[in-house]
């Protein structure tokens, strides 16, 4: 696998593709256009260029295909967050009325061309049928099918990177935290040094055995008790024989769940008679071969996010609700909204407001039915708990949050060695000490849903900032020359040496230890071996010596350096571009100049 560089200057690494517009419609209301993108695709043209800063129809039509195609992607989780640059636009010479657009855009190592392919050539065709379309369709529900099944569901195959990895990945992108994939939907975030590993909102410092012992709940409810935190009475059980048993020891009302599932998965509540429990026990064994009974917790479950030993945020978590307005029914109310969630892309709704059997009970429980008419401003619960599966209602209490029930959070995730961690406990007033109302820890989560409330949105920079102390960059130099580079290069080692960063120097045959010993790598290449050392948590700081274009060729292995000098002399010409020594120097000159955030290129004698 080569890793992709950067060559046009975007702060993604990127790849050059070719688009082909057959035909440009003659008359397009730009204005209408864009709004319906924005309404129906949730797509947001980025970094807005002015219509008349656009020479023609084809610039125009091209521009937006690039914004579709990174939106299609981020809808897909894939993590495009630039839409990229036109380098050139062009009639085509074999096809009158058609045009050649070149582009760069993002790429991501890893991701197979096709997929890359699939989103750009879905969104050639949906601009050029839509931007010749008399009319828009104003709920395009035949066209949602179709993007999900045909482009999204494939790119996700492609990248199953999980909810939370796109959340962090835009944080770390917004706070210029260089971040790459590694495969198998593990990314790095910063480098040498500061360079951490994350899988979905897993990190790679969490402890295994930690983490392997909070997903099983009897277990992890063993060491919160030794450790002298909150938990509830329950026994693990193996058959409905022993679920009986548990539940007469225990007195009801009760919770039947599996042992080590997640997301609300066979969990029953409020378990009070013995046919009940047996009942629930079949359905937690269809997910588990161990199955608790627990003694209900009064009171509801909040989520603490700890991040390195602080909590970031607690929501009240309560079962998904449909709110009156005065007039209409439950009924009528459940499908007012599930209506109106149809002006959304597919992608982006979340699930239906149920109308089930499982609706009436939780309503039959508050009191209510179908066809009662609620006030504005009050709610219906259409399920007994919040889960993944149905959403839910999050209420902040994060300013409101008694110390002592911080305390414990911070502790339960420290006990299990988790770095993120979601700490549910289960408390009538969580504003009150745990120990006064007898609140209880009911589960330590490994690796959270990041960016499904409002609260976790609004805390991801503070996530990312616990995460990398910053921006996670090291500092990175380069040198562009012949034999005198690597002078400069050793020199400019001991002066970053002296203000205490632990240096590396490289060219593309040989690396330099701070000592100044050789450091044998299995990798060749300047691109190659920079890409190794930015892995290397011993390397405090780096620095490149171009003696050949092969940079060229490959592109720059960083979107900045904090230096970049070009002493005298021309280096050795070994890539497949054409042009002379000199010329190919000062093209690579000029690529060092179009990166991000460049402190200078200076000349050296």
């Amino acid at each position: 696998m080569i890793h992709a560089g950067f060559h046009n200057g975007l702060r993604q690494p990127d790849q050059v593709l070719t688009i082909r517009l057959e035909h440009c419609p003659s008359t397009i209301d730009w204005k209408a256009f864009d709004a319906w993108l924005s309404e129906k695709l949730a797509i947001v043209l980025q970094a807005r260029v002015e219509e008349a800063a656009l020479d023609n129809q084809a610039i125009r039509l091209t521009w937006r295909i690039l914004q579709i195609a990174a939106g299609l992607q981020r809808a897909a989780r894939i993590p495009v967050f630039e839409p990229g640059r036109i380098l050139s636009c062009r009639p085509d010479a074999d096809k009158p009325g058609a045009w050649l657009g070149v582009v760069a855009v993002p790429r991501l190592d890893f991701i197979p061309a096709q997929s890359t392919y699939l989103a750009y050539n879905w969104a050639i065709s949906l601009v050029l049928e839509m931007a010749a379309a008399s009319e828009l369709p104003p709920r395009p529900e035949a066209l949602y099918l179709q993007l999900e099944e045909r482009v999204l569901q494939p790119l996700r195959a492609a990248l199953p990177a999980g909810k939370s990895s796109i959340h962090m990945l835009r944080t770390a992108q917004d706070r210029g935290v260089p971040w790459r994939h590694l495969g198998d939907c593990v990314f790095q975030l910063g480098w040498g040094k500061h360079a951490l590993r994350i899988r979905r909102s897993k990190v790679e410092t969490d402890s295994l055995i930690g983490a392997e012992t909070a997903q099983h709940k009897f277990l992890a409810a063993q060491w919160m008790r030794q450790a002298g935190l909150p938990v509830p009475d329950h026994y693990l059980v193996l058959d409905e024989a022993g679920a009986l048993q548990a539940a007469q020891n225990l007195g009801g009302p009760l919770v039947v769940k599996p042992v080590d599932r997640d997301r609300g998965e066979g969990v029953t509540v409020d378990v009070a008679s013995l046919a009940a429990v047996c009942d629930a026990f079949r359905y937690a064994a269809q997910f588990s071969k161990q199955v608790l009974v627990e003694r209900i917790i009064p009171g509801v479950c909040h989520r603490l996010l700890v991040v390195r030993g602080q909590v970031l945020y607690t929501v009240k978590r309560q079962p998904i609700a449909v709110e009156g307005d005065g007039r209409m029914t439950v009924a009528e109310c459940i499908q007012a909204v599930n209506e109106r969630q149809k002006d959304m892309p597919v992608w982006n709704r979340p699930p239906p407001y149920p109308l089930d059997d499982q609706a009436r009970d939780a309503l039959g429980r508050a009191g209510l039915t179908m066809d009662s008419v609620l006030g504005k401003g009050h709610w219906a619960p259409l399920r007994r708990i919040e889960s993944t599966q149905w959403g839910g209602l999050d209420v902040d209490y994060s300013t409101t949050l008694h110390a002592d029930n911080v305390a414990i959070a911070i502790r339960a995730a420290a006990l299990f060695g988790l770095d993120i961690a979601g700490v549910d406990i289960i408390s009538p007033d969580i504003t009150r000490p745990w120990h006064e109302n007898g609140a209880a820890i009911n589960e330590v989560n490994l690796a959270p849903l990041l960016g499904a409330s409002q609260s976790s949105l609004d805390t991801l920079h503070a996530l990312m900032g616990r995460l990398t102390g910053g921006d996670g960059r090291i500092p990175v130099g380069v040198v562009v020359g012949a034999r005198n580079a690597a002078i400069r290069a050793r020199a400019l080692q001991q002066q970053w040496m002296a203000k205490g960063h632990v240096c590396y120097v490289t060219t593309h045959a040989e690396t330099l230890e701070p000592g100044g010993g050789i450091m044998p790598l299995a990798v060749q290449g300047l691109f190659a071996r920079s890409v190794a050392l930015l892995m290397n948590k011993d390397v405090g700081a780096l620095i490149l010596v171009a003696h050949t274009d092969e940079l060229l060729d490959t592109g720059l292995p960083v979107d900045r350096f904090d230096l970049a000098e070009r002493v005298a002399g021309e280096f050795v010409a070994i890539g497949a571009g054409g042009g002379t020594a000199s010329e190919r120097t000062d093209k690579l000159a000029s690529l060092l100049g179009c990166t991000s955030m460049l402190i200078g290129l200076h000349a050296s004698a």
